[in-house]
């Protein structure tokens, strides 16, 4: 079983770790499993868990919003 750290899963799916952070605050996704490993806590999904992170972008994710700046959209990379 494979194990996806946040930042991981934001590279896979192709977002911010700020969004997927977003998302987890809003209870719009699962939140990460927690383990307690050396006394260390490691939070991860497992493949199952990024499958619906992958689903909930293709159903509401639009892409970038508002340049905070110049308040026009912001440019796609």
């Amino acid at each position: 079983m494979k194990k996806y750290s946040i930042s991981e899963a934001a590279k896979l799916i192709g977002v911010n770790k700020a969004t997927v952070y977003r998302w987890i605050q809003r209870k719009v996704v699962p939140s990460p499993l927690t383990e307690v490993i050396a006394g260390v806590h490691i939070t991860y999904w497992t493949d199952a868990e990024l499958i619906k992170l992958r689903e909930y972008k293709k159903q509401s994710y639009r892409g970038k919003g508002i340049d905070r700046r110049t308040g026009k959209k912001a440019k796609q990379k």
